[in-house]
C-alpha cells in the first residue's frame, strides 16, 4: 500500500458467549504461529491494556498506536524493540483478547482498534462477547462466531484438564 491506509483490513472479530473458548482459541493461534515461524504473535489482554492506558495516558498519546505504547511499558527493551520491528514490518499478528473487557475506556480502545490499527495494515484477530459490539465500527472486519460448547464438549474439555474422574465429580457438583 506504499504507506497509505489499507482499504480492506486484514482483521477478524471473533465473538462468542462466556466460556465458549475465545481465549483458548487465541492460545492455539499463538502456538500455530510459533510452529509456522513466519509471523510473530503479539497477544494483548484488553484488561491489561486498559489498566496501562489509565495509568499512563501520556505514553499512549505520544505513541503511533496503543499496542506500541503498551509493549513499550510492559516489555523489556530488547523484547519491545523486536516486537516493534515486527509490527513496523507488518510481520506481526495482533491478538487482542477481550474487547468487551475494556471497562471505562472500552469505547476508546474499540475505536482505536477499528480506526487506527486496522487502517495501519496490522493483521488483527480480536475477541469479544457479542453484547455491545458496534456493527458499523467493525464493518470491515471478518466476523467469526463461536457457538456455546455442548454438554459433551464441556465434559471433554474438563476431562482434558482435570482427568475423567475429577471431571465427572465436578459436573455432578455443578
Amino acid at each position: 500500500q506504499q504507506g497509505r491506509a489499507v482499504v480492506v483490513p486484514a482483521a477478524a472479530l471473533l465473538t462468542g458467549p462466556p466460556a465458549a473458548g475465545k481465549t483458548s482459541l487465541m492460545s492455539q493461534v499463538v502456538m500455530h504461529l510459533l510452529f509456522i515461524g513466519e509471523l510473530v504473535a503479539i497477544p494483548i489482554k484488553v484488561q491489561q491494556l486498559q489498566a496501562r492506558l489509565l495509568e499512563r495516558p501520556e505514553s499512549f498519546a505520544a505513541a503511533w498506536n496503543y499496542i506500541d505504547a503498551f509493549l513499550r511499558l510492559d516489555c523489556e527493551p530488547i523484547v519491545y524493540r523486536f516486537l516493534r520491528q515486527a509490527m513496523v514490518a507488518r510481520r506481526a499478528v495482533l491478538l487482542i483478547d477481550g474487547l468487551d473487557e475494556g471497562g471505562q475506556v472500552r469505547a476508546e480502545i474499540e475505536h482505536h482498534v477499528a480506526e487506527v490499527l486496522a487502517p495501519q495494515g496490522h493483521v488483527l484477530l480480536c475477541t469479544s462477547r457479542p453484547a455491545g459490539i458496534d456493527e458499523v465500527q467493525y464493518a470491515g472486519f471478518r466476523r467469526l462466531e463461536l457457538a456455546p460448547l455442548t454438554d459433551a464438549q464441556q465434559l471433554e474439555a474438563l476431562a482434558q484438564r482435570l482427568g475423567s474422574e475429577a471431571a465427572q465429580e465436578l459436573l455432578a457438583y455443578v
